[in-house]
């Protein structure tokens, strides 16, 4: 994967140019990805950067959500939830999407265990 490219595509994603504030959560979205990927994936497909951005995009939006949960009004506060929740709905789709794209690169994250009298 490519940092600046995944960089590129998460101020696509999030609407965000500030990229340095936001390394840390595209360096945990690309070790997200790395960890996922099956053995003999290529590390280079350029799919996975679509990934890596898109799980960034979903960290940015969470936190992003969880801090301006509240807007302030000349009344007090009243909750904008369900824009939050719209908000985070729409990432995780996004970060669906590119799972299933990348379907073939990644490992499958459902653990099967059988058990066997003897």
């Amino acid at each position: 994967m490519n940092t600046t490219t995944v960089g590129a595509l998460f101020t696509l994603f999030s609407g965000e140019e500030d990229t340095v504030t936001y390394q840390p959560i595209l360096t945990a979205a690309v070790e997200e990805v790395t960890q996922q990927l099956r053995p003999d994936a290529a590390g280079t497909e350029a799919r996975l950067n679509y990934l890596a951005a898109a799980i960034a995009n979903l960290r940015y939006t969470q936190i992003f959500g969880a801090r301006e949960k509240a807007l302030a009004t000349y009344a007090g506060t009243i909750r904008r939830t369900s824009d939050y929740e719209q908000q985070v709905r729409f990432a995780k789709q996004l970060v669906f999407s590119y799972q299933k794209l990348c379907a073939d690169l990644l490992e499958d994250p459902v653990f099967v265990f059988f058990g066997c009298r003897g």
